[in-house]
């Protein structure tokens, strides 16, 4: 059995207002070109309210089991020592010939302490967040439709999210 990740980032994406695209460069103090500076990240803030974007993805294949989702982002802003970043997730799996049209399913989320109390992120570090899902709501080939966010009613930390990737995780046989 091995573990997968697929980037659920596609063109199909929809972000909500406020959260847009932006060179790592003109949000971070970033080295000189060519560097990460260059790359394209979804920047989501915190503004006092959940934060994100909807998309869709397909189950791969060789699914078997473990679903997970996994952001990867760098922080933008030194959090503070007991800071919280949240993450969070809703969705709708649908079968072929399933009913498509319904409301997201109930929120799944995933938080840490990142500042010193915590993991000892600093401004500017690569931060990872998994949030584990419920397994038996997914099965190969499966369209997931879904609302990603930063969850505002758990974070504390006030910087930005830089989002360089959102994959959903899973084992296969």
């Amino acid at each position: 059995m091995a573990t997968h990740r697929i980037d659920i980032l596609g063109a199909g994406i929809l972000p909500d207002s406020g959260v847009f695209f932006d060179r790592i460069g003109n949000q971070i103090t970033a080295a000189v070109s060519p560097s990460i500076g260059d790359l394209l990240a979804m920047v989501i803030a915190n503004v006092a309210a959940d934060q994100g974007f909807k998309g869709n993805f397909l189950v791969p294949k060789n699914y078997v089991g473990a679903p997970k989702i996994v952001l990867r982002a760098i922080l933008d802003g030194a959090p503070g020592a007991a800071d919280i970043a949240a993450i969070g997730l809703r969705k709708r799996a649908v079968a072929n010939n399933g009913v498509a049209d319904g409301t997201f399913d109930a929120e799944e989320i995933a938080s840490a302490t990142i500042g010193t109390n915590g993991s000892g992120h600093s401004d500017e570090d690569e931060l990872e967040l998994s949030i584990t899902l419920t397994a038996g709501q997914y099965a190969v080939d499966n369209m997931v439709y879904y609302y990603f966010y930063l969850d505002d009613s758990v974070a504390t930390y006030a910087g930005n999210l830089l989002v360089t990737g959102v994959y959903f995780e899973y084992a296969d046989a």
